[in-house]
């Protein structure tokens, strides 16, 4: 009777461990997910004209090679480069998903798809991003930088 107890006292134990990573994986979800840390991910893209994912994408833009054929002067053609880079709109994927999770940091590592479109053109490229709870204010995101290489 008494191994029986026991075994079920084990049982009802692990049930309840693997509901709390149940839940804490839920949260890690959420808090890469969170409007904050989205918005937070495509500032830093959005701020940074010259991220190499922009570069990539003018590099392949048929309306911009036409722009910069007809500007008449270097100074045109500046203007031009410079209103392509600033049209550029970002997004982030639905899905994004959890690396990992750092309890001991409050830290999650996540994964997501960074899309963005300038003029005529797409590009999408995987960025990994770390979202960090603060004491009562929005949570710390930080992008890891990305190897592009534009030719």
């Amino acid at each position: 009777m008494r191994e029986g107890q026991a075994l079920l006292a084990r049982f009802v134990l692990l049930l309840l461990l693997s509901g709390c990573g149940e839940a804490a994986d839920q949260l890690a979800e959420q808090e890469c997910r969170s409007s904050d840390a989205r918005s937070s991910v495509l500032k830093v893209f959005s701020d940074d004209q010259n991220n190499k994912l922009v570069t990539f994408t003018l590099k392949y833009s048929s309306s911009l090679d036409a722009m910069m054929s007809a500007a008449k002067s270097e100074t045109e053609k500046s203007t031009i480069l410079d209103g392509a880079k600033k049209s550029a709109v970002y997004s982030l994927d639905g899905t994004i998903l959890v690396k990992s999770r750092d309890k001991a940091t409050r830290e999650v590592t996540c994964i997501a798809i960074l899309s963005v479109s300038v003029l005529d053109t797409s590009a999408e490229k995987e960025i990994e991003f770390r979202v960090k709870q603060t004491a009562g204010g929005p949570p710390l995101v930080v992008v890891r930088p990305f190897l592009f290489s534009v030719d």
